[in-house]
């Protein structure tokens, strides 16, 4: 073994060299064939993980376009928010911290681990420049001749690091084999193999910076590492032996970074490479918009083959680390039903990885798109995502919140809704009704276009035909939706805001027999056809009478006309009644009867989807709430951003829930089989609030049918609208 003195100005020491070779000196075969050992394995590793990362990037393009609108800032900006500082994952703080361990432990050995990698070609290097005669490569050190005492506060950062990654691993083992959450797949051995790796890493760094530091007699260490070096001299290791376990700690770790290279692309662990990248691809469209269909010239309706989804679609698919949280947030699978949302993405990913190599042979082959599609493996629907599933889907978007990858989970499923609905006719026969009424009759309960304006009959409220009889413009359209016109309950809601409108003396309109279904159903049912009819219907009446404003109590009609009209050139300003009601309140257009207030009772507030998670309104109508009452609302246990869906969106309003796994299935994973509706509406009675409040025709029905099934006769449901009516002046 050569021996070297290198000066360094915090960290003094004599180096001994013993797996490098000095590029003076090449008569070592020892330290020949080292170097050769070292440089086949860093080119059979790195070359095989390009090669396969090449290949899936290859494989997902094979899919259908996707135009990411979004600019080169929100996408830096988003890759710093969701990777680099892990806003996601923190959703969830214990799982989240776990995992930061692991991430910035990743990063932190990202100089440690590319200065061994460098010194593996070339040894000790001579490196005059900073004032040394050699010492082995160490980016740090470099770094050190720049910033005082960098190497220095590196080596304990990395002792630190190495630690907490330890521990995260440490915690995830015991969740997944111990404590077996539920939403983890067991038995894992990609993860066991990874946890392995992960600990060999760190395990082979710690042992072989403490034997190096008991070769060189240092004295200036972390307490990690000299409590590294106090346990190996325990162990009968000296000065004269460290030096060995120093080699054999550097090729560990340096064969296991070459051993988890080649293994991660092909693992559910390559969200490694990917989950960044899809970051940066992200969609910058409202999150209350569907991907738009062009029903004119599109040549595939919906995704059933694995080259019909887009290739953004794959490329979630390739980001899914199956880690369960969006599962576990899912409202049909805390129900029972068959739906996954984390099977969703595995499916599409397997798909990919087992089945566009068979598109890329035919294409090159010479066969046509129809030749292709007719390849009956190439099918993602049944024999991957079974239909059942993803009919259960309520499109709540809390599977997509929760996603710490950035993956859609919603688009994938109406993608293939599309396919079944547009292609083959394959939908749940109580929908096909829905649709049918939709189509005939303007609304999804089948009832009479003609008497969509008989709520407001003695009600004096004037439409925006006879305003234009008149030769004015009112100020506000009052978009009162199906439910508003057709559903007795929800009849008492629209008249309940149409009176606050008149105390308020605000000057509106409705656009009675001539307003349409605004298709949401329709869309969220797979029926994009039959949306953008309905759509362009109300787009055209719209313009036609120049609506200036519009308010709407329904979050599916806001939803819709606000982020998704756009998409076919119906472009309107709109707003939610519980913030049009909140600025009446607050400028004194509408006051409150304290006396009235205080004797109304205690509030809970149930979250709609689309009015919260969809477009970010949680204040307003806890607001409205608060002035009409005089008191705070009652949260339930899910609320806000993490609140659970009432079970009547993605079109479930219309059709019958899908049946429950056998219940001994769910024993085992602690589940109950139950209604949506149901689950929901007992959190909301576990607050033992006197009013159960909602700012959403489809929950208020949902939360309403709740309360009657569990027999609770003294809690009563209400909109806000009605709530502000009853205490108002």
């Amino acid at each position: 073994m050569s021996s070297r003195t290198g000066s360094h100005p915090y960290l003094q020491f004599t180096y001994n060299s013993y797996f490098t070779v000095d590029l003076n000196n090449y008569s070592s075969p020892m330290e020949i064939l080292q170097i050769a050992i070292f440089s086949v394995a860093f080119v059979l590793s790195f070359g095989y993980a390009g090669y396969t990362v090449r290949k899936f990037w290859r494989y997902a393009k094979l899919g259908q376009p996707h135009e990411i609108k979004s600019s080169i800032l929100s996408r830096v900006y988003n890759v710093i928010i969701n990777v680099l500082l892990q806003k996601k994952l923190m959703k969830r703080p214990v799982r989240g911290l776990a995992h930061v361990f692991i991430f910035y432990g990743f990063l932190v050995y990202g100089a440690h681990t590319t200065s061994q990698l460098i010194g593996g070609f070339f040894g000790p290097l001579p490196m005059p420049w900073v004032g040394t005669t050699g010492y082995e490569f160490s980016i740090p050190h470099l770094i050190g001749q720049i910033i005082p005492n960098f190497a220095y506060v590196y080596e304990y950062a990395l002792d630190v690091f190495s630690i907490l990654v330890l521990v995260g691993l440490l915690f995830f083992a015991l969740r997944r084999w111990v404590y077996r959450a539920y939403e983890l797949d067991r038995p894992s051995m990609q993860s066991m193999i990874v946890i392995g790796m992960i600990s060999l890493l760190m395990v082979s760094t710690l042992v072989a910076d403490a034997a190096h530091a008991i070769n060189l007699n240092h004295t200036h260490l972390s307490p990690i590492r000299w409590g590294m070096v106090s346990l190996l001299s325990a162990c009968g290791i000296t000065s004269s032996t460290a030096g060995y376990w120093y080699i054999g700690g550097w090729w560990t770790h340096i064969m296991t970074v070459f051993a988890f290279m080649a293994f991660v692309p092909n693992s559910k662990h390559a969200h490694l490479i990917w989950a960044p990248v899809n970051f940066w691809f992200e969609k910058e469209t409202p999150k209350g918009q569907l991907s738009y269909l062009d029903t004119e010239t599109a040549t595939v309706w919906g995704s059933a083959n694995v080259q019909d989804f887009t290739w953004k679609d794959h490329l979630n698919g390739l980001s899914c680390i199956e880690c369960g949280r969006c599962t576990i947030e899912c409202p049909a699978n805390q129900t029972g039903k068959l739906l996954n949302p984390k099977s969703i993405m595995v499916d599409l990913k397997h798909a990919l990885m087992e089945q566009m190599g068979k598109v890329d042979a035919a294409k090159k082959a010479g066969k046509t798109d129809e030749e292709i599609a007719a390849m009956p493996e190439l099918r993602v629907i049944d024999n991957y995502s079974q239909q059942e599933s993803l009919w259960a889907c309520t499109t709540c978007y809390a599977c997509v919140e929760a996603c710490p990858v950035g993956n859609n989970q919603v688009d994938a499923i109406i993608a293939m809704r599309r396919a079944l609905v547009l292609s083959e006719g394959a939908l749940p026969g109580e929908l096909q009704t829905a649709f049918g009424n939709m189509e005939n009759q303007s609304n999804p309960w089948g009832i009479g276009a003609h008497k969509r304006e008989e709520w407001a009959e003695g009600l004096n409220i004037k439409t925006m035909a006879q305003w234009k009889e008149e030769g004015d413009n009112p100020d506000v359209l009052f978009w009162v939706g199906c439910a508003g016109a057709f559903d007795d309950r929800n009849k008492k809601i629209a008249k309940s805001f149409a009176g606050l409108l008149d105390k308020a003396d605000v000057k509106y309109g409705i656009l009675g027999n001539e307003e349409n279904c605004t298709g949401d159903s329709a869309r969220r049912g797979g029926n994009e056809y039959l949306f953008q009819t309905l759509a362009n219907m109300n787009i055209q009446t719209l313009n036609n009478y120049n609506v200036k404003k519009i308010v709407t109590a329904c979050p599916h009609c806001f939803n819709t006309i606000k982020n998704e009209y756009p998409q076919l050139g119906g472009n309107f300003e709109i707003e939610h009644h519980s913030t049009f009601l909140d600025k009446l309140v607050k400028e004194e257009k509408l006051q409150v009867d304290e006396t009235k207030a205080k004797e109304f009772g205690s509030v809970t507030y149930h979250d709609s989807c689309y009015l919260g998670r969809y477009n970010d309104n949680y204040d307003a109508p806890r607001s409205v709430i608060e002035k009409a009452t005089g008191a705070k609302v009652i949260e339930p246990v899910n609320n806000r951003e993490n609140g659970l869906c009432c079970g009547a969106g993605g079109a479930q309003m219309w059709k019958e829930e899908e049946k429950p796994r056998p219940q001994e299935e769910l024993d085992k994973l602690g589940i109950k089989a139950e209604r949506v509706n149901v689950k929901r509406t007992k959190q909301l009675l576990a607050t033992e609030a006197q009013v159960v409040a909602s700012a959403c025709p489809f929950c208020i029905t949902m939360i309403g049918d709740g309360t009657k099934s569990l027999e609770e006769e003294t809690v009563r449901t209400m909109d806000l609208a009605e709530i502000l009516a009853q205490t108002v002046k």
